[in-house]
């Protein structure tokens, strides 16, 4: 995939109205996008669960990783599975936005938004590539860790249980952070019957308060 959603990436940086670019800026744009697409190496990895419901419990596999908090609950309603999907751009993404963001503040911003529009891509690129060989099953959206009510501490046993360090590099810092920053853990639904077409909203999100989004009237999705 060599194509990143401009639309996403501008609402990341702010911007209301993209017809609005001025032409410096976006010269700017398609520069930082043709080095940043040089620089990331996407890489994805994913697998499929039996969802096992214990009264208010909820698990991936008979005996596989518990999932806790009433959104993910309310996500997998109706889905008789579940997949793991785990998307990174690489370590040497994170060290072209170093860079960028010590040469020029304003190239690191763009390249940080372009980035974070084009790792989601990419987890959305998995989960399509994944469903397209399950016959008859559809798919919510990915629902990350950290989303919501749904704990970040979740994150490590995501990355274990599809084996990501070993498969496409990515790990979970002590810190709680992902490694390479730009990459992208959750639990999308499976089902075999129509799904209700959920959005994500505000409501439950960690960053609502201090999200570009909502500043500027706008949404993430």
């Amino acid at each position: 995939m060599s194509e990143i959603d401009r639309f996403d990436a501008l609402r990341y940086m702010g911007w209301k109205n993209p017809d609005e670019l001025d032409e410096r800026t976006a010269l700017l744009i398609e520069e930082c996008e043709r080095e940043l697409l040089k620089s990331a190496k996407p890489r994805y990895v994913s697998r499929v669960f039996d969802v096992f419901r214990d009264r208010e419990r909820l698990f991936l596999g008979e005996n596989g990783i518990e999932l806790f908090g009433r959104d993910i609950e309310n996500h997998l309603k109706g889905c008789e599975k579940a997949a793991v999907i785990c998307a990174t751009l690489s370590s040497d993404t994170d060290k072209f936005l170093k860079k960028q963001e010590i040469s020029d503040a304003l190239s690191g911003l763009i390249s940080d938004a372009l980035a974070s529009a084009y790792v989601e891509k990419i987890s959305e690129k998995a989960l399509s590539e994944l469903v397209s060989k399950m016959d008859g099953y559809n798919a919510t959206w990915i629902f990350a860790a950290g989303y919501g009510d749904f704990p970040f501490e979740t994150l490590p046993d995501l990355l274990n249980v599809v084996d990501a360090g070993r498969k496409i590099g990515l790990c979970c810092l002590s810190s709680g952070m992902m490694s390479p920053c730009k990459s992208i853990a959750g639990v999308a639904g499976l089902s075999v019957k129509p799904l209700e077409k959920a959005k994500k909203t505000c409501a439950g999100c960690k960053m609502k308060e201090s999200c570009e989004f909502r500043k500027n009237g706008q949404k993430c999705s």
